[in-house]
């Protein structure tokens, strides 16, 4: 993991801050590359300080049509580990894990091609391949992978467009389209598809991600 990227192709450049109980538990800062050869590349790095410290990197590539096709990822802090998440073949998603004890093999049926994780641009492309319209819900298999484990789970959610609306942020007022995921997961996405605020709910604490610094270069 952790591939070199050609900033000259660098198009975003976007921090977040991450609220628990209207109080700074962490930062997000996340680039989208294009790549020389079609599609993108996606990087995240989370810190958060509380309810428990950890460090996140992230590297997702894409194709041009927004779908995922490969993930790594390092944890760090109380927890360690690698993980990679590969398409083979075409009938499985397999995670391959590292830990200081050992290499854990996990696999999920591919049929679920969008995944969701801790970064706001696995939420991006999972709205860019929705393409929903206003008013439109859909019911998705998904892979979810767990924190801190890192395995995946096969899960579902219905996501759904509520429609365009405002939503107040660190970086100023945005104009945003408002979707829900499951009745309780709220995102906030800009007119490109890039995520400007989220709501969640994780181990029943609240989270909120407030875009705090936007560049967009492409």
């Amino acid at each position: 993991m952790c591939a070199k990227l050609d900033t000259t192709g660098l198009l975003a450049d976007v921090t977040y801050t991450i609220l628990l109980d209207d109080g700074e538990a962490g930062h997000e800062r996340a680039h989208l590359y294009r790549r020389a050869q079609g599609g993108y590349w996606m990087t995240s790095a989370i810190g958060m300080t509380r309810p428990v410290p950890y460090d996140l990197y992230i590297e997702i590539s894409a194709g041009a049509d927004w779908h995922v096709e490969s993930l790594d990822v390092r944890l760090s802090g109380s927890v360690w580990r690698d993980a990679t998440y590969r398409i083979e073949g075409s009938g499985a998603w397999r995670a391959t894990i590292q830990t200081d004890e050992a290499t854990i093999e996990r696999q999920v049926p591919f049929g679920p091609e969008i995944l969701e994780f801790n970064s706001v641009w696995l939420s991006t492309l999972t709205l860019a391949q929705l393409d929903l319209a206003p008013g439109q819900a859909r019911d998705v298999d998904v892979i979810r992978i767990e924190m801190p484990s890192l395995e995946p789970v096969a899960a579902q959610r219905k996501y759904e467009y509520i429609g365009p609306g405002h939503v107040t942020t660190p970086a100023g007022k945005r104009d945003a389209l408002h979707y829900v995921v499951s009745g309780t997961h709220h995102l906030w996405a800009d007119s490109r598809g890039i995520v400007v605020a989220a709501q969640y709910t994780e181990n029943d604490l609240q989270y909120d991600v407030k875009l705090l610094k936007y560049h967009w270069l492409g």
